[in-house]
């Protein structure tokens, strides 16, 4: 019989190790909840979430300066101090330029209750661009140009 500690690096590399998670029944049917109206199992939901909590942070959130002004943000864009601090949201976790995150994480990162009438108001003022729209349980993709640039211009037509 083998033992299950191996000393060889090369052997524990494809080893895979079991985490147990501790919650209340809230929690826990909450998880339940939210996995259920993913499509998947429990077990998948929670793995899912795992793998991601180790993730690099954002690139673009180490070109972000160092505080950022909402309401002079506001002020230039003719926009609110919401939509300010909904725009920096987006920016932060951009990649690429590009974010894709549901509405509730949304309005939970700027603190109100519902956030569509903000992503309006930004798309509006040209800060912020829809790529594509939600549809389902999938979440609006936002292009986000860095403040002071234009959103591109589409193909064909001159400035």
């Amino acid at each position: 019989m083998a033992s299950l500690a191996l000393r060889d690096p090369e052997e524990r590399a494809d080893s895979f190790y079991r985490f147990s998670v501790k919650c209340d029944r809230l929690t826990n049917l909450k998880i339940a909840a939210a996995a259920r109206k993913a499509g998947m199992s429990v077990n998948s939901f929670v793995q899912r979430h795992f793998e991601t909590i180790l993730d690099v942070a954002p690139a673009s959130l180490a070109a972000q300066p160092a505080r950022f002004d909402a309401p002079s943000f506001a002020k230039r864009h003719n926009v609110t101090i919401q939509a300010a601090n909904l725009w920096l949201s987006l920016s932060t976790h951009a990649r690429n330029g590009l974010v894709q995150r549901s509405l509730k994480d949304l309005a939970a990162d700027v603190g109100v209750p519902r956030v569509e009438l903000l992503i309006e108001r930004l798309v509006a003022a040209g800060t912020i661009e829809i790529v594509a729209p939600s549809s389902g349980l999938r979440p609006a993709i936002y292009r986000v140009p860095g403040e002071g640039e234009a959103s591109p211009q589409p193909s064909g037509e001159s400035p």
